[in-house]
């Protein structure tokens, strides 16, 4: 039940229960630590050479079956000397595709192919994001990074075939504008599971037992009655589910086109008492409104054709007395017209004074008559 993968960072690592075709999974029955998982780990610190790893103890991760394990980013350490129980609960997420996230179903739409399906693996963004930095590093320092998994067509880094291929390595390590460009790229997978661990520690083994069990210890490992392992090297796990149950967190959203309608519909109909009748009435406002704009429109279009039509007079208009006179007598001119202005004078009107009678001539007519 253990798959043997080798990591470049911690060497020899053996996954338990982890999927893969060809596999039966193992299943719990029951919640606790005496249906989980028990290992006694000989870590063999007497073999660790100085300088290149300073830390003594086993570095695990609990990830997701079929999944690869990240264990240098997403491990953590079990202490040397110690009996580590470790309580799982699980939490399944299951976010919405787009519109509403950017997150991805298997990674088959993600501009980036992934280095790590040789193990048969599913998609991660964190094997999302190291096939990114991988093809970065290929096509900019024309040779792949000998941590990571080999692109096709392509060969790792070596001094003697691509003598400046560190510098570039590291240039390329600490460009935040290749970071970014990854992350861009690689999304969430819509569907993950998130393992939380509650971790408790104890000293293994007790001063009255150590002496018993390094015997059976070291009959185990080498046959042999002698001690060979000693409270520096061995370390117990106890790894189980701490409830036999998983909580599921499932996006959905908040409101939808159905939802929508109907939440304009009850606060429609609550603030304004509104019904079908009272929709079919604002139509038909809104229809009468459109339709008298439209003839105002055409109206006012009308009366401009019009006005564009007709002679345009600076003056006032002349009363029936001045046409009149202005018809009798050529030289007639408008009150309001400036003589200044005028060149020729015109003739002057005629003197209306010596048509009438004179009031001697008619006491004079009168006398006469008297005498006659």
């Amino acid at each position: 039940n253990f798959t043997h993968i080798y990591d470049p960072d911690y060497g020899n690592c053996y996954i338990f229960n982890w999927g893969q075709e060809g596999q039966e999974l193992m299943r719990s029955a029951n919640p606790g630590a005496d249906f989980g998982l028990k290992l006694v780990l000989d870590i063999e610190q007497d073999e660790y050479i100085p300088f290149l790893q300073t830390t003594a103890a086993a570095r695990l991760i609990l990830h997701q079956q079929r999944s690869f394990p990240f264990v240098k980013d997403l491990g953590i350490y079990a202490m040397p000397g110690t009996e580590t129980s470790i309580a799982v609960l699980v939490d399944q997420l299951e976010h919405m595709e787009a519109p509403y996230s950017a997150c991805t179903t298997d990674g088959s739409d993600i501009p980036v192919k992934n280095l790590y399906a040789q193990y048969n693996s599913s998609y991660s963004i964190q094997s999302c994001l190291r096939s990114c930095y991988q093809e970065q590093m290929v096509q900019t320092c024309h040779c792949a990074y000998y941590q990571l998994p080999l692109p096709d067509g392509s060969e790792y880094c070596n001094n003697k075939v691509h003598p400046d291929w560190v510098p570039c390595y590291y240039s390329l390590r600490d460009s935040v504008a290749v970071r970014e460009n990854c992350i861009s790229l690689c999304h969430p997978p819509c569907n993950d599971s998130n393992y939380k661990m509650v971790i408790s520690m104890a000293d293994w083994p007790s001063v009255g037992a150590e002496d018993w069990i390094f015997h059976v210890l070291s009959y185990e490992k080498k046959s042999s009655p002698d001690i060979t392992v000693n409270r520096n090297g061995i370390i117990r796990l106890n790894i189980y589910f701490q409830e036999f149950n998983f909580r599921n967190i499932a996006e959905s959203a908040a409101t939808n086109v159905v939802w929508l309608l109907s939440n304009l519909g009850g606060q429609f109909g609550f603030w304004m008492g509104g019904s079908v009748l009272c929709i079919v009435e604002f139509g038909e406002i809104l229809i009468d409104c459109m339709w008298i704009t439209i003839l105002k429109l055409l109206a006012w279009n009308k009366d401009r054709k019009q006005r564009r039509r007709r002679p345009q007079y600076t003056d006032a208009p002349p009363t029936v007395s001045e046409l009149v006179e202005a018809h009798t007598n050529s030289g007639f001119q408008h009150e309001d017209s400036d003589p200044a202005g005028m060149g020729i004078p015109g003739t002057p009107p005629p003197n209306y004074d010596s048509l009438r009678v004179n009031p001697d001539a008619v006491n004079d007519i009168g006398s006469d008559d008297e005498e006659f």
